[in-house]
């Protein structure tokens, strides 16, 4: 999921809210939690999409994987469960580098303002919603489009946020979680940070990451005063790292994968991905003769 340009992705949450009955692009622009965070009901879905080109990546003599994701994604963590059992099997064969998605509250609010706008084109759109019975009535729809003109939507929700403030989709905790993540990544044991990771996913919430990440950080063996040490001192640092690098590649979605710099576009199961960075070797390892399972038919979904 690479970002086009940041005016097509929030048209096109927009849209969804209403169109697709999205909870994502609500929570995201509507200022309220909905479906999708770890604890409620959304669950990743494999749907048909059409198929991508052969993966075609550069190769190399030790491969880079650097995955974009969120720390309670749902789609993020489906696709960290396909990564892992591929860390097993390659190890340090492979350079293994998690980002995450996080954004600056102020950029993100300016940049969505002119599609919060009840105009014309918002106003055909709800039409044609309610015709076709994917909204209540008109009222509802509006409620996507809350402002009369942009410049109202930026004096009452965008004046008062100040830059450097920053946000994650499903909430302070994920932001929190998101910056945990990399403090532990950070501290060099990657099998201890994949098995952090994991235990996060199975065991933590959007809504008790704060408390529950102790735990899974001990099953794990990592040190939770270098963690919370990284966590007070590097926040805003690595924050605007993040910010960055997901700038520089385009990435807004979670998940994004890319395999020595090649976009990867296929399925999520470990069979899936271990083929793919497998065919960007130079000199493949004997640990690629190895299945991993059952590949997947291409995986749709993704957290924007």
């Amino acid at each position: 999921m690479v970002k086009k340009g940041n005016i097509i992705i929030v048209i096109l949450l927009v849209v969804a809210a209403f169109l697709g009955g999205s909870a994502i692009a609500k929570r995201k622009y509507g200022g309220q939690e909905g479906l999708g965070s770890k604890g409620t009901k959304e669950t990743p879905t494999t749907e048909q999409i059409p198929t991508p080109l052969p993966f075609a990546p550069k190769k190399s003599a030790k491969p880079e994987v650097k995955f974009f994701v969120m720390s309670f994604c749902p789609y993020g963590n489906q696709s960290e469960a396909g990564l892992e059992p591929v860390y097993q099997l390659l190890k340090d064969k492979v350079s293994w580098v998690p980002k995450y998605i996080i954004n600056d509250k102020k950029s993100s609010c300016e940049q969505s303002c002119p599609f919060k706008v009840y105009n014309d084109d918002a106003k055909t759109r709800c039409d044609a919603a309610v015709k076709n019975g994917e909204i209540k009535d008109l009222e509802t729809c509006k409620g996507y489009f809350p402002y009369t003109s942009a410049d109202e939507c930026l004096k009452k929700e965008c004046a008062e946020l100040k830059a450097g403030e920053y946000e994650s989709l499903h909430g302070v905790q994920e932001l929190n979680q998101n910056i945990r993540e990399i403090c532990a990544f950070n501290l060099g044991n990657l099998e201890k940070w994949w098995k952090f990771v994991i235990g996060i996913n199975n065991k933590c919430t959007a809504q008790n990451a704060d408390t529950c990440w102790k735990d899974q950080a001990t099953a794990a063996g990592l040190d939770l005063a270098k963690i919370t040490q990284c966590f007070k001192s590097q926040f805003k640092a690595l924050a605007v790292k993040e910010i960055e690098e997901a700038a520089k590649y385009q990435a807004s979605g979670s998940p994004t994968v890319f395999i020595n710099e090649t976009l990867y576009n296929g399925g999520r199961a470990p069979e899936d991905y271990k083929k793919a960075i497998c065919a960007s070797f130079e000199n493949p390892p004997e640990e690629c003769n190895k299945v991993l399972g059952q590949g997947s038919v291409a995986t749709g979904g993704g957290c924007q």
